[in-house]
Formats: C-alpha cells, sequence, structure tokens
C-alpha cells in the first residue's frame, strides 16, 4: 500500500444509523493549490466482508494483501500528479455490521461520506471530485456518480471491471455441480453475495436462517464475519463447497432472491450519471466477462452517458496493473480537474 493514513468519518449505515467507518488517505506533497487539493475517492475490490479484509489495516504479511494493494499503482500516479486519494475500507468491513455486499446505495455512501467529511481530514481538500473503483469498488463508483453530494463537484467516474449481469454468472456457476478451476473463489463470492443481499431482504435471512443454504454452507456461515476472500475461498471454508452445492431445500427461492438483488442493483440501469464516464475492461476477464462489459458500454452509449472506454489484453486484476488501465485513466482523471477549472 502507498503511504497514508487511516481516517474515520461519519456515514449511514444501510439501516439508515450513523456510524463511524474507516478509510485511508493519500495526499501529495507540497502546498495545496488554490481552492484546495482535488480529490479522487477510490473503491477497492472485493476482499471479503469481515473488518480482517479492511484495506486500511492491510500489509504485505495479510493474506488479502494482493487484492488490498490492486489499486496502488493508479493511487500512486493520482497523487504525483497532485491529488489526494480518499479509500473507503466500506459498511461492515470499516464499519459496524454486515457488509452489502454489491449493494449500490451503501457502496456508495461509503464514497459519499469521505467526501463529505474531507474538511475533517485536514489536508486542505477542494470541492472537485472524481469518484473511481476496481470490481465491487467499480460498482460502488458507478452508484456514487448518480446522486450529488452538497458542497461537492463530481467532475468524472472512472470505473475499472465493473460487474455487470452477476445474474447471468452465477446463474451459470450453479449450473456446474463440481468443483473446477476457480470454483473457491466462486463460492466464496456467492456466500458474499447472499449476506449481502440479505441486509435489504428480510425474507432472505428467513431463508438462511431455515434451509435456504444447505448443512455444510449453513455450517460456514460464521466464516463471513472472520475471514478475507482468500481465507473464504479455502477448501477449508466455502472454498470447499463447489457453487452448484450451494443451496438446501429452499435454495431456489433463495437464490431467486438474489437475482432479484443483482437486477435491482445493476449498474448498467444507471443511466442519469452526472458525469462524464471512463470504463477500462479487460479482454479476458473471469470476474466482468467481456460480452457482459461490451453490452454495458453499448446501454451506456446508447442512453447518452458521455463515455470513454479501453480494452486491455490482460484478465480482471490485470486491469489494474501499472501498464493497462493506470497508464491511462490517470491522465484522464487529471484532465476532469483541468477542465473544471
Amino acid at each position: 500500500m502507498i503511504p497514508g493514513r487511516v481516517v474515520t468519518f461519519p456515514a449511514a449505515g444501510i439501516d439508515g444509523s450513523v456510524q463511524e467507518q474507516t478509510g485511508l488517505l493519500h495526499v501529495p506533497d507540497g502546498p495545496a493549490p488554490a481552492g484546495g487539493r482535488p480529490v479522487v475517492v477510490f473503491g477497492h475490490m472485493t476482499t471479503g466482508g469481515s473488518p480482517r479484509s479492511a484495506p486500511s489495516i492491510g500489509s504485505p504479511e495479510h493474506p488479502e494483501w494482493r487484492r488490498m494493494s490492486q489499486g496502488d499503482a493508479l493511487c500512486r500516479m493520482l497523487v504525483a500528479r497532485g491529488i489526494a486519494v480518499l479509500r473507503p475500507d466500506y459498511e461492515g468491513i470499516g464499519g459496524p455490521g454486515i457488509h452489502p455486499y454489491l449493494i449500490g446505495a451503501s457502496l456508495a455512501e461509503s464514497m459519499h461520506a469521505m467526501v463529505r467529511a474531507r474538511a475533517s481530514f485536514d489536508a486542505d481538500l477542494g470541492d472537485a471530485w472524481v469518484a473511481a473503483g476496481h470490481s465491487e469498488g467499480a460498482v460502488a463508483a458507478l452508484h456514487a456518480s448518480v446522486a450529488p453530494v452538497a458542497g461537492a463537484r463530481l467532475v468524472g467516474t472512472a470505473a475499472f471491471a465493473p460487474v455487470t449481469r452477476m445474474d447471468l454468472s452465477i446463474g451459470l456457476s450453479r449450473r456446474i455441480g463440481a468443483r473446477f478451476a476457480g470454483s473457491g473463489v466462486v463460492s466464496a463470492l456467492i456466500a458474499l453475495m447472499l449476506r449481502g443481499a440479505a441486509t435489504t431482504d428480510e425474507r432472505m435471512l428467513e431463508l438462511i436462517a431455515s434451509d435456504g443454504l444447505g448443512p455444510r454452507a449453513a455450517e460456514l456461515w460464521p466464516d463471513l464475519d472472520e475471514l478475507c476472500l482468500t481465507e473464504l475461498a479455502a477448501r477449508t471454508s466455502w472454498g470447499g463447497i463447489a457453487p452448484g452445492r450451494i443451496g438446501g431445500r429452499e435454495g431456489d427461492e433463495l437464490f431467486a432472491r438474489l437475482a432479484a438483488s443483482f437486477r435491482a442493483n445493476e449498474v448498467a440501469s444507471l443511466t442519469r450519471l452526472r458525469a462524464p464516464v471512463r470504463i477500462d475492461a479487460a479482454r479476458f476477464d473471469e470476474v466482468a466477462p467481456a460480452p457482459l462489459t461490451a453490452r454495458l458500454l453499448r446501454r451506456y452509449r446508447a442512453t447518452g452517458v458521455a463515455l470513454t472506454s479501453a480494452w486491455w489484453p490482460t484478465h480482471h486484476s490485470g486491469t489494474m496493473h501499472p501498464q493497462h488501465a493506470p497508464s491511462q485513466a490517470a491522465a484522464w482523471i487529471a484532465d476532469r480537474f483541468a477542465l473544471d477549472r
């Protein structure tokens, strides 16, 4: 992780109550320009759903370090250009309660709350900001770009490998009864998705408490409160269950409600974005498949979104390697602030 400090800020939880959340702040060296430093709020990729998954506590020895530090190349380039970077941990990870995984309102609130609290960070931060993020963080950035933040100006949105149409991806994975290469991560993600969707669906909570999960998945449910994604994906945890084996007698209803949650939080439905958007995608993405991302790009263009896009010859995490998306996206973000002057 590039040098930064942990900050705290008030945010509204998924239940509407005010809670304290955590995140990282990276501030450029030297004096701030007149009007304060421009700000990028960067949302991290999925690291899990427990306090152990918070990037703000990460270190090279942490089993989740690769994902926690995935955005470092871009953030380093932004700081070098005089741009301050805020990196929220998200609700339930850097704050109390359960992480509402892939629930757009919660992810957006963590981003908005950091912008609202910027004066308390004692870093001379200005009013202009860009929402950015990778994978789950891209979902956060896009949802954060719909509603305004009082006293701040959103000048752009940079989404890296945004996940879209998870109802299709997860539906396909569940049709495979046996474990396969990478299935451990898929099973862990399904568990996080179920728990996240249940934060806004009481019926899902009932199904999980009865027989929606199946015996082995129900036994492993507490792991979600304690482990990071890498640990959840191990054979000793959710990674020991094939995706198609998750679900008990009420599993069909449980997953039907999960699909409904995916549709309710689908980024392709966000056509009233408040600023120009850049989307960087990977041609060999195992999490956000290229055909689904291409559909998202067509949807945005058809509905009048001011869109810039780029494809990179890599996989999901590779999108954020310095030679790929950051090599162009950092300049695009800096241009948003220059055009705002």
